[in-house]
């Protein structure tokens, strides 16, 4: 390696003289490192030198080295040829591998829907809420979560307010009837949204009836 720089920067010593008067002229220097790499310029001069002139002394310049351009320099004219470039030798480096977003952690959502787990207008839990709820405590064992979300709907019966408030108070007690019951999580969050993003039209009994929910959500 020490022998390829000696040879390369008496190249470089050698070239920083103009060539003869009668033919193209060019200096060639090292420059200060790009990215860690030896770095060179060749400027070529006279009505002679032409974009090939500069190129062929950066292949003397880097022997047995491939030529790779950082920048040129053209000037102001339409159509003229590079008059200055700057190189390096050696093939480029490999790029930096893109980094690869974490995926999102996985997320189980159960869902309780319908006026069997809440008696009209109540927030307390009903023996089918219980008894699904239990069963959801059950499948899940001693797996330990990072969040437990649950979140509360309603139906369109009623004022906002009157409904924001039991959605709340319904999503509370799924969240404190798991946590009291054992599910295992870093944190529990209990949220109210009323009639927010009903899931049926509240036109209709049916679709009032699957508006009034519960929904679970378990991340890993």
């Amino acid at each position: 390696m020490k022998k390829h720089h000696l040879v390369l920067l008496a190249s470089v010593v050698s070239l920083t003289a103009c060539s003869s008067a009668s033919g193209p002229t060019y200096n060639a220097y090292e420059l200060q490192s790009r990215n860690g790499i030896r770095t060179f310029q060749v400027d070529c001069h006279g009505i002679l030198s032409t974009a090939k002139t500069c190129m062929k002394v950066a292949m003397r310049m880097c022997g047995n080295e491939p030529v790779r351009l950082v920048d040129t320099t053209t000037p102001y004219r339409d159509g003229a040829d590079p008059h200055s470039i700057v190189f390096q030798c050696g093939a480029a480096p490999a790029p930096a591998a893109a980094a690869v977003a974490p995926a999102p952690a996985p997320v189980e959502k159960v869902s309780l829907t319908g006026d069997a787990y809440f008696a009209t207008d109540s927030a307390a839990l009903t023996p089918a809420a219980t008894a699904a709820l239990d069963k959801l405590l059950n499948q899940q064992g001693d797996r330990h979560f990072a969040r437990v979300e649950v979140d509360g709907y309603t139906d369109a019966t009623g004022s906002d307010a009157h409904n924001q408030a039991l959605s709340k108070r319904r999503a509370d007690a799924v969240a404190g009837y798991l946590r009291e019951h054992g599910l295992k999580a870093d944190s529990f969050a209990a949220n109210g949204h009323g009639e927010a993003n009903p899931a049926a039209s509240n036109d209709t009994v049916e679709g009032r009836a699957r508006n009034r929910r519960v929904e679970i959500s378990l991340q890993k």
